[in-house]
């Protein structure tokens, strides 16, 4: 009698075991998917927070450095860092100096996410296929796996936001001198879409790519 009780508690344990084990399966199969959603969400969000915050810090800069690219050399405007800041404000005041900014951010947030995003899916799978190769699966990040990793997550977010650098572009070197005037982003998009068609929105994407790469 003894031996049977004994096998008969060994059965139940061994039961109410398996069925933890099942309910815990079963847990974690419910919870990964809302787990990975979170994930990608605060990867999109710290890298899009990041990206339009650093942007807008450097903005006047940024505008100058494309006015100072751009300029007439038979008309000489902007004359350095200092004249040129001075300048923009005198004549254009405090919108003047983040002229275009708003086109950036909504270019490079939507990079930068998608780069933050992309960086962390690369290097999982350039590690993988790496471990894969060589047969070891302790072999860790090296220095060219990570510039691997790093030139795929550039590539994919630089061409995601393309059309959005190229409107960039025009809206922050138009002046009221030129005859056609982007009254936003989306005027332009449109208006480039309209009289230029489709591949417009990626002049200049290879040199980009290749310069991405370099």
């Amino acid at each position: 009698m003894a031996s049977e009780d004994v096998k008969r508690s060994e059965s139940a344990v061994s039961t109410i075991v398996n069925l933890a084990e099942e309910a815990k399966i079963a847990s974690e199969g419910v919870k990964a998917p809302s787990h990975a959603l979170l994930s990608i969400c605060k990867s999109l969000v710290a890298g899009g927070v990041a990206g339009g915050v650093s942007r807008s810090a450097v903005a006047p800069l940024e505008r100058l450095k494309i006015l100072l690219q751009v300029q007439n050399p038979h008309s000489i405007k902007y004359n350095g860092t200092i004249q040129g800041l001075k300048y923009i404000w005198r004549t254009e005041g405090f919108r003047g100096m983040f002229k275009g900014n708003g086109t950036n951010c909504a270019r490079i947030i939507p990079n930068s996410a998608v780069k933050f995003f992309s960086y962390e899916e690369a290097s999982k799978g350039i590690l993988y296929l790496y471990r894969q190769q060589s047969g070891n699966e302790d072999a860790q990040f090296t220095p060219l796996l990570r510039l691997g990793a790093g030139a795929c997550a550039g590539i994919i977010a630089m061409s995601a936001t393309y059309p959005m650098d190229m409107v960039r572009g025009r809206l922050t070197v138009q002046t009221e001198k030129l005859p056609r005037q982007y009254r936003g982003i989306f005027h332009a998009l449109l208006t480039v879409l309209r009289e230029e068609g489709p591949r417009a929105l990626y002049k200049g994407w290879l040199p980009s790519v290749i310069g991405v790469i370099g």
